[in-house]
């Protein structure tokens, strides 16, 4: 998800993370959280902090800012264990796929899912339940996933590039429950007599739903919280969801308050400030099971807040626990004032990053913010122990310098964090723009640098980040592709061992098995310019001396892998690598076999049917059994995996 942030009235728009004081490695270490011990402590604090800033046009200056937290593609690569197979225990259950995940054992929750008897999909807001037993792909059941009784507030409209329908939902499996993730896009409110925005007012709905009667699904409870969610894992049937949450303070402001004297606004700006309750600046919750009433309350308690040493924004970054076994509920939730946007989770760690463009805090009155440029532009991390089933805790926070590309970049092994950041200006690569990989320790609620290595792609960026183990791979890019091994035994002194320069890039990497490395990325001149999308094959059996195999190129062609992990498909039992392309002719599934130390076309899956709506999106490639089935925006696609020849079409009813 690219996220972007902009400082005009809506206080919303404030995102940042913690500050501290560089060391000289280029580390920022960051002191542990100080917790609160009531609300009236928390409402002081926040009242406090926003006197000081509010200015004429409420928090966050007068000037439009717009910068990309994600900076480029959102995610990379993982190196795990490959988690492409799997044998359902329940009767007609084949074997099949699983969602592409970034760590062995950790779950992320994606828009298509199986067991071998049912494939559970999102499309439009709405669940469908598809039974996959048979020759040929069945709709069985839908259930809408979106609240049609929601509405904005009255006396408002919704910009319409973001309206309510706008809404995007991914699932979890776990027997026979779904958990459905529901973000509402957020939305933009206007006063009806005012071109001024107010604040945002993004919800997330979490639905537990029985399929136990694929036909019938029930949501047998729901519980919707203010705020967007970052993203969420599942770890032994405990799920942790990670919310980002805005206040709802409104500085009100119409055209005529515009020709009114600053310090004029800013004194009443000072008393809206002092006027708030908790409610303004804390998010809340709505819970409903069954036929019960609503039940409504603060999503963390206030005793559950923790804000770091240094001032780090108005925005509450939630941690959800539950088990869907259990139910839904909000407690043992925690919450810390900052905000985040990368999420990376290990069986047993949780971490929450925020890339920091520049100070985004900038005392009231300023008309002018200087865009950040190289040194300027850090990344912050929170740190939650999420072992077991109970609340996750939190531990520890560091601050790294450089921007991430996106969770990819980060990865816990034996306790100690690996994080890649580039080091450029807010407007990306520069001449002097490098990488730096630094290895972080937990230590009396601070993540302590241990070591780095920098030096990585000088006046390049990177595209990919994949860990396995004690090896690195980095790949960086701006006209050549060089590709880094790093030895990263020594967390006190990680090393580059071997490099490999070659034209193109990979924005995707995944462990091939026999010591091979795959790639999807783009094939491009040497002057650095696109010719098509690449599959590449490496030998990676040294570290000192990577070498590419071969590799297969789609003209004029690009891949959604490329910023969407979940959407590539490895098939080790045949060797069957799926990727989906999308070309002037429209989208397909391209299917390679890697034999031995070549990458050779199988073929192209297309669709059979002409598209409802005139237009064809492929979302997700699922194996089961012997059937390659094709998830798309209106229904599910059946291909024999041997032959590729087509077994069925299954259209979703029209609601």
């Amino acid at each position: 998800m690219r996220r972007w942030f902009a400082g005009l009235v809506s206080l919303g728009m404030l995102a940042g993370c913690s500050i501290g004081a560089d060391d000289e490695d280029g580390a920022i270490a960051v002191m542990g959280l100080t917790p609160f011990d009531a609300c009236e402590d928390v409402l002081d604090h926040l009242k406090t902090e926003a006197g000081e800033r509010v200015g004429p046009w409420g928090l966050g200056g007068a000037v439009t800012e717009a910068y990309a937290a994600d900076g480029g593609a959102e995610d990379t690569a993982a190196l795990a264990v490959p988690e492409s197979a799997g044998r359902g225990d329940s009767g007609g259950a084949q074997s099949h796929s699983t969602t592409n995940v970034q760590e062995a054992g950790v779950d992320e929750p994606d828009v298509a899912k199986t067991d071998g008897r049912l494939l559970v999909t999102t499309a439009g807001g709405d669940l469908r339940v598809i039974d996959v037993t048979g020759d040929a792909p069945r709709e069985v059941g839908r259930l809408a996933l979106t609240d049609p009784a929601a509405k904005p507030a009255p006396g408002r409209m919704i910009a319409p590039e973001i309206a309510p329908e706008n809404v995007d939902a991914s699932v979890f499996l776990a027997g026979d429950r779904v958990v459905a993730l529901v973000r509402q896009y957020p939305m933009i409110a206007y006063d009806a007599m005012s071109s001024y925005p107010g604040p945002m007012t993004s919800t997330t709905a979490v639905l537990l739903i029985d399929i136990s009667d694929p036909a019938e699904p029930v949501v047998e409870s729901r519980l919707q919280v203010d705020g967007d969610y970052l993203d969420a894992r599942m770890v032994d049937d405990t799920v942790r969801l990670v919310v980002s949450s805005y206040p709802t303070l409104e500085f009100p402001m119409t055209e005529a308050d515009v020709n009114l004297p600053e310090d004029e606004l800013t004194e009443r700006n000072r008393a809206i400030v002092e006027e708030s309750t908790i409610a303004d600046w804390l998010p809340s919750y709505t819970f409903t099971s069954g036929d019960a009433e609503p039940e409504t309350g603060q999503l963390v308690s206030c005793e559950q807040v923790s804000r770091p040493d240094e001032f780090a924004g108005f925005s509450l970054l939630s941690v959800l626990t539950f088990d869907p076994d259990d139910g839904l509920g909000t407690d043992g939730s925690v919450g810390v004032l900052t905000d985040g946007d990368t999420v990376y989770a290990s069986q047993d760690r949780l971490y929450v990053a925020t890339t920091r463009w520049g100070d985004p805090f900038a005392p009231a009155g300023d008309a002018i913010r200087t865009l950040p440029g190289p040194g300027d532009i850090t990344t912050g991390i929170h740190a939650f122990d999420i072992t077991g089933n109970v609340p996750a805790r939190y531990l520890a926070s560091g601050e790294v310098e450089g921007r991430i590309l996106g969770r990819y970049a980060m990865s816990e092994h034996e306790g100690v964090l690996r994080v890649a950041t580039t080091i450029d200006g807010w407007n990306g690569t520069t001449d002097t723009s490098e990488s730096v990989l630094y290895t972080l320790e937990e230590g009396d609620g601070e993540l302590v640098q241990l070591g780095q290595v920098g030096g990585l792609g000088k006046g390049e960026q990177i595209y990919a980040v994949r860990y396995f183990g004690d090896t690195g791979y980095v790949v960086t890019f701006r006209q050549v592709d060089p590709l880094y091994v790093l030895d990263l035994s020594d967390p006190a002194a990680p090393a580059v061992t071997g490099e490999l320069k070659i034209t193109g890039y990979s924005a995707y990497l995944h462990d091939a098995g026999d010591d091979r490395l795959l790639g999807v990325g783009q094939e491009t001149t040497e002057n650095g310019m696109a010719v098509g999308a690449q599959i590449s094959l490496f030998d990676v059996a040294d570290p000192t001396a990577p070498a590419k195999l071969d590799g297969h190129v789609v003209p004029n062609a690009w891949s959604q892998t490329e910023w969407d992990p979940q959407a590539f498909l490895f098939w080790p039992e045949t060797r069957q690598v799926v990727v989906p392309m999308e070309t002037g002719t429209g989208p397909s599934a391209l299917i390679v076999r890697l034999d031995g130390d070549a990458v050779t076309e199988q073929g192209q899956i297309t669709r059979t049917e002409s598209p409802r709506d005139g237009w064809a999106w492929l979302r997700r490639t699922v194996i089961v059994g012997d059937t390659l089935y094709t998830v798309w925006q209106d229904g599910v696609q059946a291909n024999g995996l041997a032959d590729l020849e087509p077994r069925g079409w299954a259209g979703f009813a029209q609601p």
